[in-house]
Parts: structure tokens; C-alpha cells; sequence
């Protein structure tokens, strides 16, 4: 049993403390779970406030086999937890177990956001989406979420930022730099930014969760299983305090990725991944919903919807496609900046118009980093680079010193053969492929150790 104790709000601020057995003990950290924003919502309702503890803690208790039990919750978010639980199950179909009791779950109605503010129903009928009639994004200034903007740039979305997931709950530096990276953008497109900071990769112990389901999924935990659900729901007091009817997600995969070896058993759309169609457009509450974006185009799609906008809007808009830096901007080294800057070229752009500084040491970097298997840690890594190969040829001339030698190597380059090399490693790289900084910081050192506690050493 997972139990939701006790949610309390004081100003921007929701506290949660949150009980379990014994036997789920390794995988949640001692402290209390908190979210906090920089609006009030000390005026919503409790059945909304219990919402992005929920969002957490749902699918560990799934993947484990424990109920959920919690005091109220919203009529609309709690049926979204079963068809969200459907979902995963579908995708991985060892979160099989676990059921959420809720004491009770008001509906919502239209008169519930009144003069007065935002008030707890006892409608037999849940209010529908359309009452609320702004919209948000998650946003970190990256090509997905670029595309996303731009898509719907019309509807002028709220910039959402969370801090607690790609920038680490406690890096106070790396934070001032990104929120204002997002308050910039922000500025530029005259709309509004919000920003929500949470713990919520430390209440849950996501590197003991990668590590004890590493063979079950393609990736880390919280990105794998739990960022559909955990992300959105962390939105869902600020989108009732503020009005929001829709909160757009960007895509990570797309429709026609290839699903790893270790999912075959999948054999819905694209792979299973926690932001999915398949999840996100099922999450619902009060008058407000989640909207999976961009799903049907590729990487390289989405860049070119980035740079359609360009051309016609902004010749200099910043990209930033590096999670791992941690001035928070480009650091023009890695495999994610490399790919992008390429994928720029590719469309007509300039990188260097755009954020990037990629040159000759840049390019010879990248070719020891293949070689050597340090740069494609999962199954589907390879597909970027061998669509690459298929679009360039040796004659092609790429606004950066250097490329010339890049492309003659990339002509011959054996993708498959150096992808998730050297094997020793594979595992814990894969999952720190696909988690924020502040987990990918901690996984490898700590994995070993981890390894040996689940085998009884």
C-alpha cells in the first residue's frame, strides 16, 4: 500500500507526505514530496492539490503491485489514472498490479471557477475541457519543443519550465540560468513563463527504479514510465490557478521509430515511452487536459518546422538542444549538439546563427566517440546518423570548418556495429541517456553498487 497522508499548500507552495510498506521502501526517499509555483494556489480545491503527488507515485505503485490510497482527488484525474494504468500496462505489461481508492472524487463544473475562485463540486457529472480557455507548454528551448511553439503559436501559450527535471531541484545556479533563458524566450514571442520546481526525482528514488527495471524498459525510469504522467501532472494546480484548458507535450519519439529488441512484445504505435499519445492525451482534470504534440514528425520534421519559422519570423532564433551542459546553453561537444547543429544545416540555417559553435575539433571529437561507443547508448540511437548518411554525401558543403573530413568518415560509418558499445557499460549508459542531468550525474557510480544490493551482495 501507498498511502497519501497529508497534502497541504501554503502560498505557491504543495507539500505531500506520503506513507508505504516496507517492500516499497528502496524506491522512495524519505522526505516529503513538494511542488512549487510562483502563482497562489492556496484557494484550489483539495481534489486538485492531491493531483501531482498522484502523478508520481501511481505508476512505482503499479510497476510494484500497490494499491494507492489517497483522501480526495479530482473526479476527471482519477479516471484518467485508470486509462493511463491501461496504457502502461499495454507497454509494459509488468506494471500490471495496484489500484487508486479514493475516499472521494468531486467533479468538476463550470461554476466551480467563479468570482470567488475555484471551488470544490459535488457534481454527479464531471465538467468537460473548454470552461478554461488558455494554454501552456512544457518548454525548454529545444527543437520539440520549438516545434511545438511554433505549431501553435497562434493559441500564444504560456512557457512552462520545471525545475527538478532536466536542471536538478538544487542547482540554484543552473536554474537562474535556464529560467531566464525561458524568460527571454518568452519575451521574444510576448507571451507569458511559468516555472514549477518540484523534488520529484529525489522523493522517488529513480536511480534504484532504473536499475531494478532496466531489462523491462528501453531507457531510465522517469522517462521511460513516469514523465507523461508525473510532468503533467505537476502543471495541473497551475493550469487551474491560471486558467490553462491545455497543456501541450512535445513528443520525444515519434510515429515511426523502431521499437527496441527488449519491447517486442509492443506492437502499438511507435514505442513505448512515458510521454506517449497513449498517455498523455488521456490525462484530464477539472476543466484542462494534456495534448501529445508533434508525434507525427521526426527530429528532423520538427527542425524543419523550426526553420520554416526562422526564414519567415527569426533569423536568429536560439536552439538549445544540450541537457547536459551545465552553464545551461549549448556546449558544442556532444553527440546531441553535433546532431543538431547538422540537422540546422540540413534545412538551409546557419548553426552558428543559432547557438552553435561546431568546428574541425568538434567533428574530430565526434568520430573518436563513435569509434569508441561512447555516443549511441540505445537501441534506436543509430536512426539519426544512418538518415544522415542516407542525405549527405561527401560533396555536400556544411557551414562548418571541418565537415568535409566528418562526411567522408560518415559515408562508411557502421552505426549499428558502434551503437551501445562497449557492452560492459550499455545498460546504465542507456538509462542515463535518457535522464536529466542531476540523476545522469549520480547513475554511473552508483549503479554498481546498486546492482549488487538487488542481487543480494
Amino acid at each position: 500500500m501507498v498511502s497519501i497522508e497529508s497534502v497541504t499548500v501554503d502560498g505557491g507552495r504543495i507539500e505531500s507526505t506520503v506513507e508505504y510498506s516496507d517492500d516499497l521502501r528502496p524506491f522512495f526517499d524519505e522526505s516529503p514530496f513538494y511542488v512549487e509555483y510562483d502563482v497562489d494556489v492556496s484557494d484550489l480545491p483539495p481534489s486538485i492539490l492531491s493531483i501531482p503527488v498522484l502523478a508520481q507515485v501511481c505508476p512505482v505503485a503499479w510497476a510494484l503491485g500497490a494499491d494507492v490510497r489517497v483522501p480526495v482527488v479530482d473526479r476527471r484525474f482519477l479516471d484518467s489514472l485508470e486509462a493511463v494504468g491501461r496504457a502502461l500496462y499495454e507497454m509494459y505489461p509488468f506494471i500490471d498490479g495496484g489500484r487508486v481508492i479514493a475516499e472521494r472524487a468531486p467533479a468538476w463544473s463550470e461554476r466551480d471557477r467563479g468570482p470567488a475562485g475555484p471551488a470544490e463540486s459535488t457534481a454527479a457529472t464531471p465538467g468537460e475541457s473548454g470552461t478554461a480557455d488558455g494554454a501552456g507548454m512544457l518548454f525548454t528551448g529545444g527543437v520539440d519543443s520549438l516545434a511545438t511553439y511554433v505549431r501553435h503559436r497562434e493559441e500564444e501559450p504560456t512557457l512552462i519550465t520545471v525545475q527538478g527535471w532536466v536542471v536538478g531541484v538544487d542547482d540554484t545556479d543552473r536554474w537562474r540560468r535556464m529560467s531566464a533563458r525561458t524568460e527571454r524566450f518568452a519575451e521574444r514571442f510576448g507571451v507569458d513563463a511559468q516555472f514549477v520546481r518540484s523534488n520529484m526525482l529525489e522523493f522517488l528514488d529513480t536511480t534504484m527504479l532504473s536499475a531494478h527495471f532496466h531489462d523491462r524498459h528501453d531507457g531510465g525510469w522517469y522517462s521511460a514510465v513516469g514523465s507523461g504522467l508525473g510532468l503533467l501532472g505537476l502543471c495541473a494546480p497551475l493550469a487551474v490557478a491560471t486558467g490553462m484548458g491545455r497543456i501541450y507535450v512535445a513528443a520525444s519519439v515519434w510515429q515511426g521509430i523502431e521499437v527496441p529488441p527488449v519491447l517486442d512484445h509492443w506492437d502499438g504505435v511507435a514505442m513505448p515511452w512515458g510521454s506517449h499519445p497513449n498517455i498523455d492525451d488521456e490525462i484530464a482534470w477539472a476543466d484542462a487536459r494534456g495534448v501529445h504534440d508533434v508525434f507525427e514528425l521526426d527530429r528532423q520534421e520538427r527542425i524543419g518546422v523550426v526553420a520554416d519559422y526562422v526564414r519567415e519570423r527569426d533569423s536568429t532564433l536560439p536552439v538549445y538542444s544540450c541537457s547536459a551542459s551545465e552553464a545551461a546553453e549549448n556546449c558544442d561537444r556532444c553527440e546531441k549538439c553535433l546532431r543538431t547543429a547538422i540537422g540546422l544545416a540540413l534545412e538551409g540555417l546557419d548553426p552558428a546563427d543559432h547557438g552553435f559553435d561546431i568546428g574541425r575539433h568538434t567533428f574530430q571529437r565526434a568520430v573518436r566517440k563513435f569509434e569508441a561507443g561512447e555516443w549511441l547508448n540505445d537501441e534506436h540511437a543509430p536512426y539519426h546518423w544512418q538518415g544522415f548518411q542516407q542525405r549527405l554525401s561527401p560533396d555536400d558543403d556544411l557551414p562548418m570548418e571541418g565537415s568535409e573530413e566528418f562526411l567522408r568518415w560518415l559515408q562508411d560509418a557502421d552505426f549499428e556495429a558502434v551503437a551501445g558499445s562497449p557492452t560492459r557499460d550499455r545498460l546504465v549508459r542507456a538509462a542515463a541517456r535518457h535522464t536529466p542531468y542531476p540523476v545522469y550525474a549520480t547513475a554511473y557510480p552508483l549503479y554498481g553498487a546498486v546492482q549488487k544490493h538487488l542481487n543480494g551482495g
